[in-house]
Formats: C-alpha cells, sequence, structure tokens
C-alpha cells in the first residue's frame, strides 16, 4: 500500500517560502551587489512569486538586512552545536572564541557585509537598517560566547574585548576585495595573536 503524502501545514509553508527568499537574497547580493540586487531577481532564483516577496518584506533594504541575519543566525547555530570542549582560563577561551569568530564571518556574511557597509553610506533605509542589525547580531554572538568562553564573557573588560575583536575580524574579511583568500587567511594567525596579547596580565596568567 502507498502512503499519502504528508501535507504541510500553512506555517510550515510560510517558513519555506520565507527561507527561500533570505537564501536567494544571499547569493544575489554576493553575485551582483546592493546596487544590482533587485527583488525580480531574488524571487526567479529563490522560485516564488513577487506578491510572496512583498508580503513578507515591504522594502528592498529589509529583505537584505533580514537576509544576513537568518545566514549569521544560521552559521552562529551551526558553530555553537559543534563540541569543541571547553578551554581552562579566559586566555584558552578566547582563543576557542576567536577561532569561532573567523569561521562566522568567512564567506557570504563578509561578502554580503562589505556590499551593505558601502551601499549604506548613501542609503538612510539601509543604513537604519544595518545598525538595527548589527545591534542584533553583537547580541546574538555575546549569547554564543557565553557558551564558549564562560569565564571570558564574567569579566568586567569583555564588551570592548568583543568590539575590538568583531572590528579585527570584519576588517580582515573586507579585505577580500583587494587580495586573494589564501593572502588574507595567512593575515589571521598573527592578527589573532594580537588580539590574545591585548588581554589584561591577570587574564593570561
Amino acid at each position: 500500500m502507498s502512503t499519502a503524502p504528508v501535507r504541510r501545514t500553512q506555517a510550515e509553508r510560510r517558513a519555506t517560502t520565507r527561507a527561500a527568499l533570505l537564501d536567494a537574497t544571499i547569493d544575489v547580493l554576493v553575485d551582483h551587489g546592493y546596487s544590482g540586487l533587485t527583488t525580480t531577481m531574488v524571487c526567479e532564483r529563490a522560485g516564488v512569486t513577487r506578491g510572496a516577496q512583498a508580503h513578507y518584506f515591504a522594502t528592498k533594504a529589509d529583505l537584505v538586512v533580514q537576509a544576513l541575519s537568518h545566514l549569521t543566525d544560521r552559521l552562529v547555530a551551526e558553530l555553537v552545536s559543534q563540541p569543541i570542549g571547553v578551554a581552562d582560563g579566559p586566555e584558552k577561551q578566547y582563543a576557542a572564541l576567536l577561532n569561532r569568530l573567523w569561521e562566522i564571518y568567512t564567506g557570504p556574511v563578509s561578502q554580503a557585509l562589505l556590499e551593505l557597509f558601502v551601499a549604506a553610506r548613501t542609503d538612510p533605509e539601509l543604513n537604519r537598517s544595518l545598525v538595527q542589525f548589527d545591534a542584533a547580531v553583537m547580541t546574538t554572538l555575546a549569547d554564543a560566547a557565553r557558551r564558549v568562553a564562560p569565564e571570558l564573557v564574567a569579566r568586567p573588560e569583555f564588551p570592548t574585548v568583543m568590539t575590538t575583536s568583531i572590528s579585527t575580524i570584519r576588517g580582515l574579511r573586507m579585505l577580500r576585495s583587494v587580495a586573494s583568500e589564501r593572502a588574507v587567511q595567512r593575515l589571521w594567525p598573527p592578527a589573532r595573536d594580537q588580539l590574545l596579547h591585548g588581554l589584561p596580565g591577570d587574564a593570561r596568567s
């Protein structure tokens, strides 16, 4: 006897459509840049109608920022879910955290961010959305850090450490626009060592 196919709920169909739009947006953004991205291109790649896109995302800026948030959340969830073993002491925890952050900002995240940061300078709507995204992603990364480096997060200097780390990693990843991936990867170990050296002395003991 054949088994009747399981029908998806309306909520499941909506979630699938939304995810397809967000994934397609990142692909188009990386391939064509923010100025070249159109909602028509996104809909064609996602295989959904313009009406469906307009139902979920009212503007182009909202679509691309939500897509970047979707990708970042997915990468953070994947990285945190991997068994890493809790390192002893703030310095080793910091090293583990830095390597995790470097992985998060490899690939489509860094390429998409570069496109959006440049475009946001002259696009007020995108700028507002990107400011909100940046605040949300810092909260998400701080929550992830508590899973990887609890002793480090408990220290009073952690917010400054986190900001410096993210700024350094983003800056290196954005060099990808003028350097090869191999060249950028070679810059990471010495930069990581400098970040580790910047911890207060008692944290490295």
